[in-house]
């Protein structure tokens, strides 16, 4: 029995695809020959079927998708997100146009500036229009995620 026992603790991870390759030949040789494990495996695999068509949402989950659905909340999130954005950029603009205009910095410095802050207004204009052309051609914006 000491031997079932053993392999009971291994009947889950057979069943998640979790043992390594030996593990699982030696799980299935014991399932071969011991109809208690056998049974045992069994009842796991059809629990586990059944948890699997399950679905469950959190209550938070309906009070956000209610939000979701609220006539403005799609013009609040687009809105929020053009301020935030704008208001970067700009703080980002200020703070280069104060450097660049700063006597005491040296040209080097300007230099390596100037690339970061233009390189990362390339990529963030590319990623913000990527994801625009994503969320207008996304076949799967219906699905609930």
């Amino acid at each position: 029995m000491s031997t079932c026992d053993e392999y009971q603790e291994l009947l889950s991870g057979l069943l998640d695809d979790e043992l390594t390759a030996e593990e699982a030949r030696t799980a299935n040789q014991h399932l071969s020959r011991c109809t208690a494990c056998r049974s045992e495996y069994e009842k796991l695999r059809q629990e586990a079927s059944r948890l699997d068509k399950l679905s469950f949402r959190e209550p938070q989950d309906e009070a956000l998708a209610g939000f979701w659905r609220m006539p403005y909340s799609g013009l609040a999130r687009t809105a929020g997100l053009v301020m935030v954005v704008g208001g970067y950029l700009l703080l980002l603009l200020y703070g280069f146009v104060n450097f660049l205009a700063d006597d005491e910095e040296g040209f080097m410095g300007k230099l390596g500036f100037s690339g970061i802050i233009i390189g990362g207004t390339i990529i963030l204009s590319i990623v913000l229009t990527e994801r625009i052309i994503a969320s207008k051609t996304d076949p799967y914006k219906e699905i609930e995620r």
